[in-house]
């Protein structure tokens, strides 16, 4: 199944994982803003979305008549590798294992595509990020130096090979 393809995939008991699109992004931006320091505006979603590179996914819940952004991840693939550029899981529903299933579900579709490695940047203060990420199999390969611009704090490179 290719990538693009993915349309409806369960993924935990009442959740489902869809490729994203424009109607999502309203629905995600709260998400977006209470998970980074500089966060992504709808315009960079949408040129995301656009990207014929980019591969983007939400996690949804019904929620009334509409359907609730639970998380969603953001990747770029550059021939056989792959970049995570965003993960982010609503404050409510964070430690419940969501960000390991999703991205766990994730690599294993990119890896029946050819993909070989997948690599993140983290800051070295994101605690959680580092342990799903190590949890995942994820390991630290370097750093690039003040690579955040609101703190200068440094960023940690992180791989793993499928």
């Amino acid at each position: 199944m290719c990538l693009r393809e993915v349309k409806k995939v369960r993924i935990m008991q009442l959740m489902t994982m869809s490729s994203m699109d424009e109607t999502h992004i309203d629905s995600l931006l709260p998400i977006e803003i209470s998970s980074f320091r500089n966060p992504w505006g709808k315009l960079s979603f949408l040129d995301e979305i656009s990207n014929q590179h980019s591969y983007s996914y939400v996690l949804t819940i019904p929620h009334g008549s509409d359907d609730q952004v639970v998380a969603y991840i953001c990747l770029r693939q550059i021939i056989d590798e792959l970049h995570i550029l965003k993960i982010a899981v609503r404050r409510s529903y964070r430690r419940k294992g969501i960000a390991y299933r999703f991205l766990a579900d994730c690599l294993c579709a990119v890896s029946k595509q050819g993909v070989r490695a997948v690599f993140l940047e983290v800051r070295p203060s994101n605690s959680a990020g580092l342990h799903l990420y190590r949890k995942l199999g994820f390991h630290i390969v370097g750093k690039r130096p003040k690579y955040y611009l609101d703190t200068g704090e440094d960023a940690i490179i992180m791989r793993i090979l499928l």
